[in-house]
């Protein structure tokens, strides 16, 4: 299994710590990573707002190359679309261990605070109401649907300053918890989450 090809997803809202686990887990692993702003910041670093048509056929460009080269790598996602399933479903026909990383905090102004200290440290800004509608989304479909589908999952809460805690890990609907006050807190956004799309989809 040590040798067998890795496809890792490092999941969170938007500012919600997804490239901080990325640091870690892209030097404690040699993983290249994938990732969408990073290569518009290659194309146009001042403006990576302006080259999302470019950026995004190099990204693919690059994915498919990885896959070529039965090479294994990282990829960054909100997960409050769709898009990741073409990955993680191509990913599984090449027999790929797909593994998720998810980083969540405790509420979506958290998420809207980090951002904007991103975007005064010369980061790139994301709509307060794109922020709120990804935050809830993207737990929902983490809890729901994207744990099931990959191989193993651990839960990072990452509202501390010092660094990301691990809540729990597993697979699928089977799993072990680490800080049940933390997984406790999760489930209960979970929960509002679930009531709050569920009551706008009505």
């Amino acid at each position: 299994m040590e040798n067998k090809k890795l496809l890792y997803i490092i999941a969170g809202g938007n500012g919600s710590g997804k490239s901080t686990l990325a640091e870690v887990l892209l030097k404690e692993k040699n993983l290249d990573f994938l990732n969408a702003d990073e290569i518009a910041k290659e194309i146009s670093p001042n403006a990576i707002d302006k080259v999302p048509i470019s950026a995004g056929k190099v990204y693919f460009k690059r994915l498919q190359q990885y896959f070529n080269n039965n090479k294994s790598f990282a990829v960054e996602s909100t997960l409050s679309g769709n898009n990741i399933i073409r990955i993680i479903e191509k990913a599984k026909k090449q027999n790929y261990k797909i593994i998720l990383v998810y980083s969540f905090l405790q509420n979506c102004t958290s998420c809207i605070e980090r951002v904007k200290q991103r975007v005064k440290n010369g980061g790139h800004n994301v709509a307060e109401a794109d922020i709120i509608r990804r935050y809830y989304k993207s737990i929902m479909n983490f809890w729901t649907k994207y744990k099931n589908i990959t191989d193993e999952w651990t839960l990072f809460y990452n509202g501390y300053d010092y660094a990301p805690s691990i809540v729990s890990f597993g697979q699928k609907d089977k799993y072990d918890i680490i800080n049940k006050e933390l997984q406790n807190k999760f489930e209960s956004i979970f929960q509002f989450a679930k009531d709050k799309i569920e009551n706008n989809d009505r």
